[in-house]
């Protein structure tokens, strides 16, 4: 199975599985009078519509340039990730409301052991989930699958802690400890929403740097420029300029090539033969990579280039 059939089975299997947990949370979440279930239903309801929409994306990344779109479709994966990034950030922050405001008006009592018979479904289902699109997305170095397994921990936690804090209310139903139990729900939700909170977070700014052509991380900048210094050595190059940036799952690398003026150019084969090997040398570790190796004997072509992007 290639790396494109691996992709689309993992985008499959979180549409169905979240319709399955979407229906299940909500139904459970309106039975019991839970919050924290109704939330866990929610963001399911959200991974559901996104990921009918990443499925779209995932086919349209794969088709050529237009006239309307000289790049093609990359810059949709980031922006996907942002919008599912922001509506479970905008989710979250709906709950943590409603739970702070549910506590300052006494609480409320639910049948913690329905509550558990949830929990316990849905934390299997959603962490076995998270496991497989792990793996997805090691083997497809895909971005969009990275996110969803994200997503489907966060679920995974959400749902595992609930049956943790209704196991709870059930021993402490009949202890001094049981003018808690109506606030418990509440508690909880606050508790789910502070922890998990950094994760959306994290997306909705990785999304925005690569929507903004920010550089990739350090470490991926720092491994590029090492395999060109080390491949480049072998050839005349008297100073160069590298500028990259990362959109999904492709890096774009730009370097311009200082030939030494004493340089005697043979003709344009000797360019590309430079070209081909260098690139290949970068491709081998980076597959998903466009490369654009200008060469050029006057420094100021280049120097011009970066100075009018660094004034922008």
């Amino acid at each position: 199975m290639n790396q494109e059939k691996i992709e689309k089975f993992g985008f499959n299997l979180s549409i169905y599985v979240t319709l399955f947990m979407s229906t299940l949370g909500i139904g459970f979440g309106i039975f019991t009078e839970s919050e924290a279930i109704l939330l866990d239903g929610f963001f399911n309801v959200v991974n559901f519509i996104m990921a009918l929409v990443t499925l779209r994306v995932a086919w349209l990344q794969k088709q050529p340039e237009n006239e309307y779109f000289n790049f093609g479709y990359l810059s949709f994966i980031p922006l996907v990730n942002l919008i599912k990034g922001l509506l479970i950030f905008l989710l979250s922050l709906f709950a943590l409301t409603s739970a702070i405001t549910a506590i300052l008006h006494g609480g409320k009592t639910l049948n913690a052991n329905i509550a558990i018979i949830y929990a316990l479904i849905a934390a299997g289902g959603c962490l076995i989930t998270a496991l497989i699109q792990k793996k997805i997305a090691q083997k497809t170095h895909s971005i969009m699958i990275e996110v969803d397994a994200q997503n489907w921990l966060i679920n995974g936690l959400i749902s595992l802690s609930v049956g943790i804090a209704f196991t709870v209310i059930i021993f402490i139903k009949n202890t001094p400890l049981s003018w808690f139990i109506p606030y418990a729900d509440s508690t909880l939700v606050i508790i789910l929403v502070l922890i998990t909170l950094p994760v959306p977070v994290k997306i909705i700014i990785d999304s925005l740097k690569q929507l903004l052509l920010a550089s990739p991380r350090a470490k991926i900048q720092q491994e590029i420029k090492h395999l060109f210094e080390t491949t480049a050595n072998s050839f005349p190059l008297e100073k160069y300029w590298l500028r990259m940036t990362q959109i999904g799952n492709t890096i774009f690398v730009s370097i311009y090539w200082l030939l030494p003026q004493e340089h005697n150019l043979k003709g344009i084969e000797e360019l590309d033969n430079i070209r081909e090997e260098v690139s290949q040398v970068i491709y081998a570790n980076y597959p998903d990579l466009m490369i654009d190796i200008i060469f050029t004997k006057d420094a100021k072509w280049a120097e011009a280039i970066i100075l009018r992007e660094r004034k922008k």
